[in-house]
């Protein structure tokens, strides 16, 4: 099995131009030549142009491709192991993503909500949801020892439970936008109703709202809790939020 350049392309689906950056980048050097001076492939540059692939396809870059095949960096079982893993971490990164996506979807189809209005707001509901999973590991974390904080914590990684806390906030910010903008007794009543659903739905929340009293949490986690949100929709959320439970707790 002799083959010119243009023959080994269309024989294993690749291009000339491919070829040829391999043999430059000496992945895939062709050792024989033709009675013409010109370099032709053999079966062994079939077999390790099928070899590139697999390896292609199981996500290692050229470069790794030649370390692998030139050094024998890892055994294939260890290499397979080792691949699997990064799928698999690339897999549920996709699916993080794609959860974002969908709980935004679901907001978007709430009836009575103008999708002009939802668009205000977009950025700061999805910011929420991509930090959401590292925020829960650092509370479960924080709050290791108390058990009725985590059985709490627990219950945002309940699909059923995020879809109504996502409504709840959604709400809270659009009611707290009116409550700015109106600067009337009936729009701070509707943020105090929002408030009272919240509190029953995730009792925790009071627990949190001291965390960002803390001055040590903030300085080792404050680069997961910077939410994009307007600063003064962040300081109407914080002061609302503190005069609610101070209200509660005293009646208490």
């Amino acid at each position: 099995m002799e083959m010119t350049i243009g023959q080994f392309a269309k024989l294993t689906g690749s291009t000339v131009r491919t070829l040829r950056y391999y043999d430059k980048i000496e992945l895939l050097t062709p050792k024989k030549y033709n009675k013409n001076g010109r370099k032709v492939y053999t079966r062994l540059d079939w077999e390790l142009f099928q070899q590139i692939m697999i390896l292609k396809h199981f996500g290692l870059s050229l470069k790794e491709i030649k370390e692998q095949l030139t050094n024998e960096k890892l055994k294939n079982r260890d290499l397979l192991l080792v691949q699997k893993q990064l799928i698999e971490k690339k897999q549920a990164e996709l699916n993080d993503k794609l959860e974002v996506i969908t709980r935004m979807e679901r907001l978007y189809n709430i009836e009575g909500i103008s999708e002009e209005e939802l668009n205000e707001f977009a950025f700061i509901m999805l910011d929420l949801f991509r930090r959401e999973k590292s925020q829960i590991q650092i509370w479960e974390e924080h709050f290791i020892n108390d058990k009725e904080i985590l059985k709490e914590i627990k219950l945002l990684n309940d699909p059923e439970y995020k879809e109504q806390m996502d409504r709840e906030i959604w709400q809270l910010i659009r009611a707290i936008r009116n409550a700015i903008h109106y600067d009337d007794s009936a729009s701070r009543k509707k943020v105090q109703e929002i408030l009272d659903k919240m509190d029953n739905l995730f009792p925790a929340i009071r627990n949190f709202l001291r965390l960002v009293e803390d001055d040590h949490f903030l300085a080792k986690y404050n680069h997961e809790f910077t939410i994009y949100f307007p600063e003064n929709i962040a300081d109407y959320i914080y002061k609302a939020l503190k005069s609610y439970y101070n209200e509660k707790e005293n009646n208490e």
